[in-house]
């Protein structure tokens, strides 16, 4: 049974067409499921890749459709395992998995026409639901080549039986494209924008470098680097160029420990959540401020992650508050690519006037856990002597901790193996080696056991400027973990002991890093080669204008372009009537395409055949045009005898060329057709037959 006409009345197609067909359908719901596939649990993703390889397999070898039993049983194990996903994850996770398997499990089951606009519309769906995930443009790319190959399939669904060249129907499908762009440009530009309300947050399935709201010390023997981009900072004009060591972007403050375990937690006396607003913890700035714009990639949390530190909101379209602890978090999590400029300063003081009681919490230690770093710690009070209200005892103990880092044999690394349960006792005096989260935990517990408050920010410290555009790219590989400690005359004061070991960590960019030769020393990947390198740079680059001009296309840019247009903000009623006026206009142009380049894109057989009609009855023969090319030549050596006898056999091949049981190969098919084409030239017209007296 053919795929794209089976219904009764209508004749089968050859299998060549069939196949075809299939084929080009199943391959354009390939590249729509292909990317869902990498999103989704991989069960899924393995069952729709299995079950479009047997539809393929079936078209290929003309084989007949799986029994209905059959297709019943691994529906119904879709639906457990969309059932389980959505119970472990979201409703929304698992009716996504439930249409990556429904795809290609409906194309094993095309037995009528409906069935065929069923996978259609099923398509168009998954379309829709790759841009829940991302909205890059290389996957924008992808889909629409998925959306312009769709069309191009149903456009062909309603092609007359014979093997009609699927390129027609590509021009018919980008013609309809061209047709719909005015009114989609109005509907961008004009239509209110509003923020984002929602999102799906991507499963990841792999321990990778990036942020948490807790951190763990010493259960992972290494962490992938994960080089995909965190965010893009763009420095205004008239603002000073920070050094790479100033780089500190301020994401989640850990300070309860439990165990390994760090955590965030508000200071005490505070609600969850609650704004900056004690009188003790205001921010003092101090040099030069730098103003600089942030694009900052979904990461499905609330953390904004400005330079540090930012006293006053960052200016986007998420409203935001700042925590106790400095941290920037908008009210909603932050689900797809968001902008926002924001003014920060490198040097400031902060929280000078705590009170002690508010200070207890950050020199909590569980009990019984790392009792040689504890003993060190003793020691290092009775060398220093106790914390002073002026902070001198606390600065020549600080000093001099971080004296050993530099000067002792302690290492940088991403693999240093599984750590023990007593982390800072391991790295001080057994291991020597880690990467940040070892490093800044170890010390924020030696500083604590001193009798200094301590606790453990994460952020991003770093990054790499594009060469094509000036843009900072910071990457997931730039998380980074540090310490600040209270200090009586400067308040919480930033403290990297990964500075210590490894300079290069902060001091230098990846590319700076890597060309002298200092990878070995804090793990980056290498560099790829140049070619490679000044493509990715030129991608980014296109993506960052991507990302500006169209996903962050929001509120203010929508008045600031109708302004420089000279228009003013449209309401909805405005809006309706123009996208009305547009649609009716696309489909008149539609309805009128035909006339106007009629020559261009009609069938050359239909129009050969169209030819032949008017020749005839210019002779005199009047036929009608649903008359098939048999029946014309039946009725042309009927009304004019031997004389139409020619013609009659020019109309016998135009039939065997569109009906024939095995059609060529379609360059043999146009080879046929320019030959027919130069007999139909060639032909002697009959004349019209004499009056009867």
């Amino acid at each position: 049974m053919s795929l794209f006409h089976t219904a009764p009345a209508l004749p089968a197609f050859s299998l060549a067409r069939q196949r075809r067909d299939t084929l080009f359908l199943l391959g354009i719901l390939a590249l729509i499921t292909g990317h869902l596939a990498l999103l989704l649990p991989p069960w899924a993703a393995v069952l729709s890749l299995v079950l479009l390889g047997w539809r393929a397999a079936l078209a290929w070898w003309s084989r007949p459709m799986p029994h209905r039993a059959v297709l019943a049983l691994v529906l119904l194990a879709a639906l457990a395992g969309s059932v389980i996903e959505a119970v472990r994850g979201s409703i929304s996770g698992g009716a996504l998995t439930l249409l990556l398997v429904l795809i290609p499990l409906k194309t094993l089951e095309m037995h009528q026409r409906r069935d065929l606009f069923v996978v259609f519309f099923l398509g168009f769906f998954g379309i829709v639901a790759n841009f829940l995930f991302t909205q890059s443009i290389v996957v924008a790319v992808l889909m629409m080549l998925g959306f312009v190959g769709l069309l191009t399939a149903l456009v062909n669904a309603h092609k007359p039986v014979g093997a009609a060249p699927l390129r027609e129907s590509a021009r018919t499908a980008g013609m309809l494209l061209v047709l719909g762009l005015p009114m989609i440009a109005v509907l961008y530009v004009g239509f209110p924008r509003f923020p984002p309300l929602w999102g799906l947050p991507i499963q990841q399935n792999t321990a990778r470098t990036g942020l948490s709201d807790d951190m763990t010390v010493g259960n992972m023997a290494s962490l992938a680097q994960d080089q995909s981009v965190a965010m893009r900072i763009r420095f205004l004009p008239g603002s000073p160029l920070p050094q790479q060591h100033d780089l500190y972007f301020r994401g989640p403050v850990l300070s309860r420990i439990e165990g390994n375990h760090w955590s965030a937690g508000e200071p005490a006396g505070t609600a969850p959540g609650a704004p900056l607003g004690s009188p003790y913890n205001p921010i003092e700035p101090l040099g030069t401020a730098v103003r600089y714009e942030v694009l900052l990639e979904p990461h499905q949390r609330r953390w904004m992650l400005p330079l540090d530190a930012t006293p006053t909101q960052p200016s986007s379209d998420y409203r935001a508050h700042m925590t106790q602890e400095l941290v920037w978090q908008s009210y909603r999590p932050i689900t797809t690519a968001m902008r926002y400029t924001a003014t920060s300063y490198h040097q400031y003081r902060n929280a000078r006037h705590t009170p002690e009681e508010a200070l207890r919490r950050y020199l909590q230690l569980p009990a019984g856990d790392n009792p040689r770093t504890r003993a060190w710690a003793q020691e290092l009070r009775q060398q220093f002597g106790a914390p002073d209200a002026q902070g001198q005892s606390q600065h020549r103990l600080i000093d001099h901790v971080l004296g050993q880092l530099r000067q002792q044999d302690y290492r940088y690394t991403l693999t240093p193996g599984v750590y023990g349960p007593d982390g800072a006792d391991d790295f001080w005096f057994t291991r020597r080696e880690g990467f940040c989260e070892h490093i800044a935990s170890a010390f924020a517990i030696l500083m604590r056991g001193s009798g200094i408050p301590a606790r453990i920010v994460t952020g991003y410290q770093g990054g790499e400027p594009n060469p094509v555009d000036g843009v900072w790219t910071v990457r997931q590989s730039d998380a980074h973990a540090w310490v600040e400690v209270w200090l009586p005359d400067n308040g919480w004061s930033r403290i990297d002991p990964t500075a210590a070991i490894s300079p290069q960590r902060v001091s230098l960019s990846r590319t700076q890093a890597l060309n002298s030769g200092g990878e070995a020393s804090f793990g980056r990947a290498a560099l790829p080669p140049d070619w490679l390198w000044n493509m990715r740079t030129v991608m980014e680059a296109i993506d960052y204008r991507w990302a500006q001009w169209v996903l962050n296309y929001n509120q203010e840019e929508q008045e600031n372009l109708l302004a420089r247009l000279g228009l003013p903000r449209l309401n909805w009623s405005q809006i309706l009537i123009i996208a009305v006026t547009l649609a009716s206009l696309s489909a008149l142009l539609y309805l009128a395409s035909p006339w106007l380049l009629r020559r261009r894109h009609q069938d050359h057989w239909l129009r050969l055949l169209e030819q032949t009609r008017h020749r005839l009855a210019q002779s005199g023969l009047t036929l009608p045009p649903q008359l098939p090319p048999r029946s014309m030549a039946e009725a042309t050596v009927q009304f004019f005898g031997h004389t139409g006898t020619p013609v009659a056999q020019w109309l016998q091949q135009m039939d065997r060329f569109r009906y024939a049981t095995q059609p060529a190969s379609p360059a043999a098919s146009r080879q046929q057709l320019k030959q027919l084409t130069r007999q139909w030239k060639q032909l002697s017209w009959p004349a019209p037959p004499a009056p009867s007296a």
